[in-house]
């Protein structure tokens, strides 16, 4: 099992955020149904950690979406 860290679940939130908002789900209902997708994935435990463990982690997920998906981002 690959070891979950803040780069690999923003990574994931990050795909599927991009995805949500291409289908037309405004920025929060996107982040929300990425974060939900990433628990079933990662397990609701593990990826609760590495939020609660991370520093700067407004910065580095706006980071990612602005790589993944500028044009959503506002």
């Amino acid at each position: 099992m690959v070891e979950l860290t803040l780069m690999v679940l923003l990574n994931t939130v990050g795909d599927q955020f991009c995805a949500y908002r291409s289908e037309g789900s405004d920025t929060y209902k996107s982040l929300l149904l990425a974060y939900s997708d990433a628990s079933e994935k990662y397990g609701v435990k593990e990826v609760r950690n590495v939020i609660k463990d991370s520093d700067a982690l407004n910065f580095s997920a706006v980071a990612i979406a602005l790589l993944k998906c500028p044009q959503h981002i506002k």
